[in-house]
């Protein structure tokens, strides 16, 4: 397929005449045949915009600009491609973003995917008129059903059992009568379910009469009291399963240390399952991988192949292994239930408390030594060292002080009466008359409850129905807009680029897919180029993979056309830019041997970064033993051809003259955030190599000063120059971290960084005429601008420095890579 396309003629657009440019041609005396690369300088208007249109139109695209352009073998052989060969050629440039990433008010209305099912349209209208008629019926349900759960609603069975409660505890009500039998402290407390216990009994008389009975029988009971009724129950002791607790063993097991087995990339993967805590999720996927009839993973819906299940439950077997589950064992054996005895009867006797509390103590402990085991139990690689109560201690002093409460109970019993039988009948007494207070509301709670069963089961029906509906329209409108599915990928690629999580985002809320900048939602007029950008290039890379596993995607053969990656406006975010450059093109580029890439750009920055990116790539593509010497070709465009790109005839210095004197003449913006850098780095250049001075000193040193030609130069300089470089370009981590508000440069106008610019011109102009003039040589006739702006710079001098405009504080962009 591309491995055989070495040239590209084109013509229309910047190319009246059809044109050649032979971007994989080796031109190698080596014989070198594979040429993975070929990355393109020139500046703006040179014609790489059409070279991206004619890529697209040989891929298939209606590109009316271009009217003819065709591939080439080495030979001049035509290179036919079939349309299924056509659909591996993939074009990133202006058009791209402008077709494939539109804005609109409040949310990013779509991300074109290919494949867009315009068709589904009438489908949708259909489902969604479903849908609404759903969710009218689902509403009404649901308004009845709420009226049923709201407490203060007369139709809620909780408004009957709230009333029941009331019915039940007060002074003058069952809750007071049984704190009066029992002598409590305080009411007896009424829970929701209390009534149960009155509802099926027979009251033996009117509610009258028993209310009376009651009132004798509690006189009885006080006449009877000489001390308090005696307690009869023996106290209980502790079960013998507790006095056997090892809490030496306990502490042991926590701190034991299960070595982790040698884990391969997945199992890694598998083990951080297990070290979150999910180590019974682990367990679950393993038994549904364990099945031969798993053949869609139920987790990531792909296809599952026999050996691709084999080799999972073979993963996590190992991840668990048979130590973790023997020491898992272990664990298990070691957690208790917590102590229940009933001390109720007690609670008037000498040494209670001392019972209550212990026991509150011992199944504290035990509640944090268990929950130290299961969480050993979820992560058995990770250690927990903790000193453990002493659960056996404690035990052993609760066995001492329940004899001892057994001693009081003795000596209490022998001065108490026998008050049993009077409260019993109290009891029953006091229980019958609360029959009576909660019958009726007894028989409106069941009616209510009946109507509770139907209203709540019409609201799941249809509950169930709206969501069927919703969902439908849901998945129609996902496969129209053919995003979802990529959505987390895009995102993933942002992350890479911005190194955050939340710089910019893409989520999908309420049936469109909002863009959010650092979680919050962001108006299309607050995106800028340069993000839009990103987001594009994003969405470029996902696009090539969709409905492939990406495993096996970059095996497959392509030809990618990138123009212009890093934009104008992305400085910024440049380095993150280039990284995931460098990421994708190394996974297409190394992963199939014919894969064929094409970058362009306007920057010659972002050239020499790029060409770094080719020679780590090409590098890789060696080491694996790619055919035939793979390497990269370097070009340019110039006098409206392509040329090799030559770094023997090519000086970054000149190149950083010629730009801060397009910027200064007002040719061009582009460099408007990078002139700063610019400036130092021409500044730095010339005063090492011809005067072995900094920037700091050049404009203080007297002899060189002295080679000014007029003392006005003298002056100006004198005072302004070492002031205009604020920043020395350094690229320490601290000092990028620091650059958190890149909002300041914003402040300095336009036409200060461009009078700073003349000035940096102006002063090597004076110190060193011909210089200046040769590195600027292609650039026209420029001297009578420069005696221009020196004159001018004489002028506002004028032997008065209090005229002199305020020192300029220049922002140097850090450089990248």
């Amino acid at each position: 397929m591309f491995k055989d396309v070495t040239t590209i003629k084109m013509s229309g657009a910047n190319f009246d005449s059809l044109t050649s440019f032979d971007f994989f041609n080796p031109h190698d005396e080596n014989k070198v045949k594979t040429v993975k690369g070929a990355l393109l300088y020139g500046r703006n208007g040179t014609g790489k915009s059409t070279i991206a249109r004619a890529f697209r139109k040989l891929a298939g695209g209606n590109v009316p600009v271009i009217t003819s352009a065709t591939f080439y073998d080495d030979a001049g052989h035509l290179v036919m491609l079939t349309e299924e060969e056509k659909k591996h050629i993939f074009i990133f440039d202006e058009d791209y973003v402008d077709q494939n990433v539109r804005l609109q008010q409040d949310h990013l209305e779509t991300i074109v995917m290919l494949g867009q099912a315009a068709d589904l349209t009438e489908k949708i209208e259909k489902a969604g008129a479903e849908r609404d008629t759903a969710k009218t019926a689902y509403d009404q349900k649901d308004a009845v059903y709420n009226e049923y759960c709201d407490a203060s609603n007369v139709k809620s069975p909780k408004h009957y059992i709230s009333l029941l409660v009331n019915a039940l505890r007060g002074d003058d009500n069952w809750a007071g009568r049984d704190r009066e039998i029992n002598n409590g402290r305080q009411n007896t407390g009424v829970k929701d379910d209390t009534y149960k216990k009155f509802v099926t009994l027979t009251p033996s008389k009117p509610k009258t009469e028993l209310i009376a009975d009651y009132k004798a029988k509690l006189k009885e009971l006080e006449a009877a009291k000489t001390g308090a009724s005696t307690v009869d129950v023996r106290v209980p002791s502790v079960p013998d399963s507790y006095s056997t607790y090892d809490d030496e063993t306990v502490q042991l097991l926590l701190a034991e240390k299960i070595e982790k087995p040698e884990l391969s990339e997945r199992e890694n993967k598998l083990f951080e399952l297990l070290q979150d805590g999910k180590g019974n999720e682990l367990s679950q996927r393993l038994t549904v991988f364990h099945k031969k009839e798993t053949v869609e993973c139920p987790y990531c819906f792909q296809l599952v192949t026999p050996e691709h299940r084999k080799t999972l439950v073979e993963s996590i077997e190992k991840v668990l292994s048979k130590a973790v589950e023997s020491h898992q064992k272990a664990l298990r054996d070691h957690i208790f239930d917590q102590i229940i005895i009933n001390l109720n009867s007690y609670e008037r006797l000498e040494g209670y408390q001392t019972c209550v509390d212990l026991i509150a103590k011992i199944n504290a402990a035990i509640q944090e030594n268990n929950d130290n085991l299961k969480k050993k139990i979820e992560n058995s690689y990770e250690p927990i060292n903790t000193k453990t109560t002493e659960v056996k201690t404690l035990v052993t002093q609760l066995m001492t002080a329940l004899e001892d409460l057994e001693k009081a109970r003795t000596e209490y019993n022998k001065a108490a009466k026998k008050t049993d039988p009077i409260i019993k009948e109290l009891n029953k007494i006091n229980s019958e008359i609360a029959h009576y207070d909660v019958a009726d509301l007894v028989m409106q709670l069941d009616k209510q409850q009946d109507e509770y069963v139907v209203a709540e089961k019409l609201h799941k029906e249809f509950k169930v129905a709206y969501d069927a509906k919703k969902k439908a329209v849901d998945d129609l409108e996902a496969q129209r807009k053919n995003i979802r599915i990529a959505l987390d990928a895009i995102n993933a690629c942002m992350k890479y680029i911005f190194f955050a999580d939340d710089r910019l985002k893409i989520e999908y809320v309420d049936g469109s897919y909002k863009l959010l900048s650092h979680g919050k939602s962001v108006k299309p007029c607050d995106v800028s180029v340069g993000e839009r950008n990103i987001i594009g290039l994003s969405y470029f890379f996902t696009s090539i993979l969709e409905g492939q596993e990406e495993t096996r995607a970059y095996g497959e053969e392509y030809l990618l056309v990138i123009d212009d990656p890093v934009s104008s406006y992305d400085t910024e975010n440049k380095i993150g830019i280039l990284s995931f450059l460098k990421y994708k093109l190394s996974m297409f580029l190394e992963g199939n041997p014919n894969t064929r890439a094409l970058v362009m750009t306007h920057d010659l920055m972002t050239f020499y970064d790029v060409h770094k990116l080719f020679e780590e790539i090409v590098d890789v593509c060696k080491q694996k033993g790619y055919p035939q010497g793979p390497k990269f070709n370097r070009l340019e465009m110039r006098d409206g051809g392509m040329k090799t790109f030559s770094y023997n005839n090519r000086q970054e210095y000149t190149e950083i003259l010629k730009a801060a004197y397009t910027y200064a003449s007002g040719q061009a913006n582009d460099y408007e955030l990078v002139i700063g850098n610019m400036m130092r780095q021409a500044l730095e250049a010339f005063s090492t190599f011809e005067y072995k001075k900094g920037i700091e000193a050049v404009s203080t040193d007297v002899q060189i000063l002295g080679l000014l030609p007029e003392p006005e130069y003298v002056s100006y300089y004198k005072n302004l120059m070492y002031r205009l470089v604020l920043h020395g370009g350094s690229h320490k981590e601290e000092q990028i971290k620091a650059m958190k508000d890149f909002q300041f440069f914003s402040l300095i106008s336009e036409t200060e960084k461009k009078r700073t610019a003349k000035d940096v011109l102006c002063f090597i102009y004076l110190l060193n005429k011909r210089h200046l003039l040769e590195h600027l040589k292609d650039s026209g006739n420029i001297e009578p601008e420069l005696q221009s702006w020196c004159q001018d710079i004489n002028t506002r001098s004028g032997g008065n420095m209090s005229s002199l405009r305020k020192p300029q504080f220049i922002w140097s962009q850090v450089d990248v890579f």
